[in-house]
């Protein structure tokens, strides 16, 4: 009998691929955090994640500064969905010694750098400020009122030099997270650099979102920066607990917008809103990108016009999200196209009826 077996499905629906599934209470999954700190926009299929589902402990064997490890639902808790942790406190509290508290960590409070310099400071002179600002505005194509109304900086000097910093506020206007975003061209595999903080307790720039209008719900703070109107960055492609919770109680209009790469995560994100927005459901929405570039792609190569039309296509779920949903892989990064299996191309050329009969 495999100890833990009841936690192996909770891992495989955060993780994906799964060494050792159901085989052994020793499971290797990919690194989220080397994902992250690598600036990979997929795992780096190096799986130096391992889980022991018996003792309900985790540890990276490449995370070293900081070390990351700890207990298995702290690790669920930080990326699963909510749903993944209220379930893994369901088998987990069935042991006489879990205790919740273990899958809490206490968090240094966030400071921005303090080698951070606001755009607003910048010397015009100086080619090092002028570095940053030709990354920011000539590459990325961000414009002056979005960096004022964003509180946009950067770093010459220390842990974050040659870093974009886009700084997240609470409804307190006190900081509570930043993105330190790369912009020196040698840089290859740490593009992002983020605070050791607790995600799950905040909502990026939670003090500039109006919930009595349309929420957008994106991956990171530069598609933020794309569509600047009520857009919440995840940081990732799941919701915070913090998030769920607010939007559970306050159930604003929303809508799901993805990378092209993970719009199966992002039909997964429709169906959990979808389950708690009882009685008003038609305010879930998603959005399919009509191209393969991102948001922030979308808008710098084809202009903010195509951005604008492809929010007015948010609608509710179809026929095709639904094959797209059960498949086991449905997007190759590599060809950026997806792979359907052949049933799914049967019903794509015969029609549904066909096929579902």
């Amino acid at each position: 009998m495999i100890r833990g077996n009841e936690f192996h499905s909770i891992v495989k629906n955060i993780f994906g691929d799964v060494q050792g599934f159901m085989e052994s209470e020793q499971l290797q999954v990919n690194c989220p955090r080397c994902q992250e700190r690598d600036g990979l926009s997929h795992p780096d299929g190096k799986f130096n994640l391992e889980i022991n589902t018996a003792k309900r402990m985790f540890r990276c064997w490449k995370c070293d500064e900081p070390k990351f490890s700890g207990s298995l639902g702290r690790l669920v808790r930080t990326f699963g969905t909510y749903a993944d942790y209220e379930m893994y406190k369901a088998y987990a509290g069935i042991f006489h010694d879990y205790d919740y508290k273990e899958d809490e960590k206490e968090y240094a409070p966030v400071k921005l750098p303090e080698e951070m310099i606001l755009f607003t400071q910048m010397q015009s002179g100086n080619l090092e400020h002028f570095e940053a600002y030709s990354y920011l505005v000539t590459e990325r194509k961000i414009s002056r009122d979005i960096i004022l109304k964003y509180r946009l900086g950067f770093c010459t000097t220390g842990k974050y030099a040659k870093r974009i910093i886009i700084p997240s506020y609470d409804i307190n206007g006190e900081i509570n997270y930043f993105v330190g975003r790369s912009y020196d061209p040698a840089e290859k595999k740490k593009k992002y650099l983020n605070p050791y903080a607790d995600k799950d307790k905040i909502i990026f720039n939670e003090g500039l979102v109006n919930w009595d209008s349309t929420v957008y719900l994106v991956e990171g703070a530069f598609e933020m920066l794309t569509f600047p109107v009520n857009c919440i960055p995840m940081l990732g492609k799941t919701l915070s607990p913090t998030l769920f919770v607010k939007l559970k109680e306050l159930k604003p209009e929303v809508v799901v917008l993805l990378d092209p790469d993970a719009y199966k995560n992002a039909i997964q994100l429709y169906y959990m809103l979808y389950t708690i927005y009882v009685g008003c459901e038609e305010k879930v929405k998603i959005v399919k990108l009509p191209t393969e570039e991102d948001l922030d792609e979308l808008r710098r190569n084809q202009g903010i016009d195509d951005v604008i039309d492809s929010l007015y296509s948010a609608r509710g779920l179809n026929t095709e999200d639904y094959f797209i949903q059960k498949l086991e892989n449905s997007y190759d990064k590599r060809t950026r196209k997806y792979q359907y299996n052949s049933k799914f191309a049967e019903w794509k050329s015969n029609g549904t009826k066909n096929f579902i009969r």
